[in-house]
């Protein structure tokens, strides 16, 4: 049965919410973020954030649990494929799958998995499982739980934003052997995750975002940062068009049909033709001509894999605080 679930998503410039009651989403809740609590994706104070938190969902919250996205510097993903094993055998295996990442003895780390599937190794004979597997570091998971006590809530799960794309690909029919690509148009950066199925496949991450075009804006215009972000907020004197801003929108689309290119080519069969697309910066429409044109993929409205969402919310602003509270369903 789906458990009731508050989805986290902790950004830099705000903290989303989605209160999911087991069936339905009821409300998605976004705040403002206070300035230099959270810094290049990291928390400065966890005692501030539980306190800041704590007063975000007072007279919203449906449950105590709580999933929160964990930043991508605290935690690593892979997909696996390995020979058909027990559960107490991957214990003992999956610590050295990440060894190359580990910074700190293996036992400093939790370890969890999903199973996408089973199949036979044709050269052995075997039967074989494919992973999707995650780990973080115990001091990191240790500090959100408490953080989260502080806020009056109770942490359930802690998962990669991967993990989160992967409960919306789940929830649609007909996913087995379909591919799907997710566009994030953030404001520190523009993410590309790529899926067979539940199958994770590649992240890329490229270093320009809405801030770059609010930068693009504060050099045209000749006005502070804080100022441009209101300009792009509003399209004040038609700033999403001038030539500044229109390179920041072609840069991102080279960059993207470069990873979309490479993964293309890495995997022969794809027919990857389209993109869903969720972030704040989905809205400007002359950005997403150019990545269309760029790209030469169909742009679609992620809003489209979800379930209900509450009336007059807008979903692509959500999408990680979503899947992670069907975190509590899978």
């Amino acid at each position: 049965m789906a458990k009731s679930m508050i989805g986290m998503d902790i950004g830099i410039s705000e903290l989303k919410l989605a209160l999911w009651d087991g069936h339905k989403f009821r409300k998605l809740i976004s705040v403002p973020m206070l300035d230099n609590l959270v810094k290049d994706g990291v928390i400065v104070s966890y005692d501030a954030m539980g306190d800041f938190i704590k007063e975000s969902i007072r007279g919203n919250r449906l449950t105590e649990d709580v999933a929160v996205i964990l930043p991508a510097n605290y935690s690593f993903i892979k997909r696996l494929t390995l020979a058909k094993m027990t559960k107490q055998q991957l214990e003992v295996n999956l610590p050295y799958e990440f060894r190359d990442f580990l910074t700190q003895g293996k036992d400093k780390y939790f370890y969890d998995y999903a199973v996408n599937g089973f199949s036979k190794d044709e050269e052995s004979g075997g039967e074989t499982m494919d992973l999707l597997a995650a780990c973080a570091a115990k001091d990191i998971i240790n500090e959100y739980r408490v953080m989260m006590k502080r806020a009056g809530l109770k942490l359930a799960a802690a998962i990669p934003a991967e993990c989160a794309y992967v409960n919306l690909i789940r929830r649609q029919q007909d996913c087995e052997g379909k591919e799907f690509a997710f566009v994030d148009f953030g404001f520190n950066a523009t993410r590309l995750y790529v899926f067979n199925g539940v199958g994770y496949e590649v992240t890329r991450v490229i270093d320009m975002g809405m801030k770059t075009v609010c930068e693009a804006i504060s050099a045209h215009f000749g006005i502070d940062e804080h100022m441009a972000r209101g300009h792009m907020q509003t399209n004040t004197e038609n700033c999403l068009e001038v030539p500044e801003v229109r390179g920041v929108y072609d840069a991102i689309g080279a960059e993207l049909r470069k990873a979309l290119n490479f993964y293309s080519f890495s995997n022969r069969d794809s027919n990857l033709d389209e993109l869903w697309c969720c972030g704040g910066g989905y809205h400007i429409r002359p950005m997403k001509a150019a990545i269309e044109e760029n790209t030469e993929m169909k742009l679609r409205d992620v809003a489209e894999l979800l379930p209900a969402i509450p009336e007059g919310a807008d979903p692509v602003h959500f999408i990680a605080a979503i899947g992670a509270a069907l975190q509590g369903g899978r």
